[in-house]
């Protein structure tokens, strides 16, 4: 049976919530500390020279992320065990649980189109994903890369999806073949890190793939959609 989501979850997975980014004091500072200025990131996922980035930088890619095919903040639900604030240690507050008023923010995807105007009949586009110290390594971004691929070939008729990853970061390339993602080349000695040169592993998905992975069929039907409730 074909895996789709239902109207209305558009915006949600099994575990994780995905918002627009705003141009708002709190965003900014999510994304200046804990994703621009996280050397893991830095390391692992960009290949920008690891260096310090001013506020700036968190404008200019949420402005960025706005303007692409497909722009998230990931996060987790409010009361989820690792994003409730540990209780006061005032006695009257002991019995009472701790709640956060809305959604976390743990991290970031987007889907970005390879080509400029003229170009967008090829429906390409890469994919970026990137968590927040603390939730790496707890499944979050296969999760959130499995929810924005049926986006990309669902919704936005995308044709294919690239990622890449660097040589030195296993762990990334194991989660993306593990996900369907298919080898097409590699970039070689073209990241330079604690002086050894390194190479890039750019894998792709395309629709036919994806359409098998879901188990449905090519060129399926529209489904009718849900009437409208009179509640």
């Amino acid at each position: 049976m074909a895996s789709t989501q239902h109207i209305g979850e558009l915006s949600k997975s099994s575990r994780l919530i995905y918002r627009a980014p705003e141009n708002t004091e709190e965003d900014i500072a999510f994304f200046q500390h804990q994703i621009l200025n996280d050397d893991t990131i830095k390391i692992l996922s960009t290949g920008r020279l690891p260096r310090p980035s001013p506020k700036g930088s968190a404008e200019e890619f949420i402005k960025t992320m706005q303007d692409s095919i497909l722009g998230v903040v990931i996060c987790l639900p409010q009361n989820t065990p690792e994003t409730e604030t540990p209780p006061s240690t005032d006695t009257q507050s002991l019995d009472r649980p701790v709640q956060n008023s809305k959604p976390v923010p743990i991290g970031h995807l987007g889907i970005f189109s390879l080509t400029g105007p003229g170009y967008a009949h090829h429906r390409n586009a890469m994919i970026g994903v990137s968590f927040a110290d603390g939730f790496r390594g707890k499944g979050y971004g296969g999760e959130a890369i499995n929810w924005a691929l049926d986006w990309a070939f669902q919704y936005a008729g995308l044709h294919r999806v690239i990622i890449g990853a660097f040589s030195y970061n296993p762990n990334a390339l194991k989660l993306y073949r593990k996900l369907g993602f298919v080898d097409e080349g590699r970039e070689r000695e073209a990241l330079y890190y604690r002086r050894a040169w390194h190479d890039i592993i750019n894998l792709s998905m395309l629709e036919h793939e994806w359409e098998a992975l879901r188990g449905i069929a090519p060129a399926q039907s529209g489904r009718a959609l849900p009437e409208a409730s009179d509640q």
